[in-house]
């Protein structure tokens, strides 16, 4: 039976990765127009949301957003921090979340096929191993929060953990960021991506239903560089114990 099951995941894997491409190609003109410029980026974003409806109801996929309160939405900037379990994340938040935002990631991103043309443009591609470049990404992601007031997600575990959805441990990154330009930081708990399109080196897929929490934003106004171990343990609690509620605990 299990390996009946498995073939099925198999089977719809390649089937999801197919109406993946599908969705990308016939957006690809919109996305080739909308990221050529950074001020049509806004409207590149709004079209990957359209991709990520696209995804959900060709894979059935069911997202409830819950969030613990009401926060602004316009004209204020957050540091987004989720936990990062599944590729599906990146489309779960972009779909969902009613912020105008764009992701900080490894440079490794920009060589993947599809979402590589998005850590490329719109989104913020980190080289760690090239301090001159992450300083450069460090500062325009600085100008993003003060100037443009441009939200970012940030995944303070930096890369999937290989025990999903075991947190893996924070970086301080996202933290160090956010007390240095005072940009709030708005945690969010995904839960069952893992289940959906896991990240354990094979390749399988199942529908099913997420549940993606949004936790009430946390201000960093007049925290300095010594307040980041108790940020960074704030936030990882906050999503470990809703993880926990969930049945998930770590």
């Amino acid at each position: 039976m299990k390996s009946i099951i498995e073939a099925v995941k198999f089977v719809l894997a390649i089937y999801f990765g197919l109406m993946t491409a599908i969705g990308f190609i016939i957006l690809y003109p919109g996305f080739a127009i909308t990221l050529s410029n950074p001020r049509w980026y806004k409207y590149g974003h709004k079209l990957r949301k359209v991709w990520g409806h696209w995804l959900f109801f060709c894979g059935a996929i069911f997202v409830k957003q819950i969030e613990e309160t009401r926060f602004k939405h316009k004209g204020k900037a957050y540091i987004i921090a989720p936990n990062h379990t599944s590729k599906l994340d990146i489309v779960t938040l972009t779909v969902k979340l009613k912020i105008n935002f764009n992701f900080m990631a490894k440079i490794e991103l920009a060589h993947v096929p599809i979402f590589g043309i998005f850590f490329r443009t719109i989104d913020i591609a980190v080289d760690r191993k090239n301090p001159r470049h992450a300083a450069k990404a460090y500062q325009r992601a600085v100008e993003q929060l003060k100037k443009e007031k441009r939200s970012i997600v940030i995944f303070p575990e930096g890369t999937i953990h290989s025990n999903a959805p075991k947190l893996g441990k924070f970086k301080d990154g996202a933290f160090k960021l956010a007390v240095e330009t005072q940009t709030a930081i708005l945690p969010v708990t995904i839960i069952n991506n893992w289940k959906i399109l896991p990240d354990n080196g094979k390749f399988r897929f199942m529908p099913g239903r997420v549940i993606q929490y949004v936790h009430q934003p946390i201000s960093t106004e007049g925290l300095t560089i010594e307040d980041i171990p108790a940020l960074k343990l704030q936030v990882h609690n906050l999503i470990a114990n809703k993880l926990a509620e969930y049945g998930h605990k770590q």
